[in-house]
C-alpha cells in the first residue's frame, strides 16, 4: 500500500510542478514568433521598389543627356534587338 502512494504522490508532485512551469513560462517570458508572410511581403515589395526604380534610372538618363526619344525610335530598337536575339539562336 505504500508503494501505491509513493507513486500517486510523485504523479503529483510532477504533474503540479508541470503545470508551475507552464503557468511561470507563459505569463512572464516574451513570446517569439516569426511572420513569414509578412517578411516575405515585404521583401516582394522592396524588389518591386528597386525594379521601378531601375527602370527609371535610363529615362532619367536620356531625359538628362538631352536625347529625346519617340515611341518610334523605342520600337525600331525593340525591333533590332529581337533580331539580334533570333539571329544568335
Amino acid at each position: 500500500m505504500s508503494y501505491l502512494i509513493t507513486i500517486i504522490a510523485s504523479l503529483l508532485i510532477i504533474y503540479l510542478a508541470d503545470h508551475l512551469l507552464r503557468y511561470l513560462k507563459d505569463n512572464y517570458t516574451t513570446k517569439k514568433t516569426k511572420d513569414i508572410v509578412g517578411h516575405h511581403i515585404d521583401k516582394y515589395k522592396s524588389m518591386m521598389n528597386d525594379f521601378q526604380e531601375n527602370n527609371q534610372e535610363p529615362e532619367k538618363k536620356y531625359q538628362e543627356s538631352g536625347v529625346k526619344l519617340t515611341n518610334n525610335d523605342l520600337i525600331a530598337m525593340h525591333e533590332e534587338l529581337n533580331a539580334l536575339i533570333t539571329d544568335d539562336m
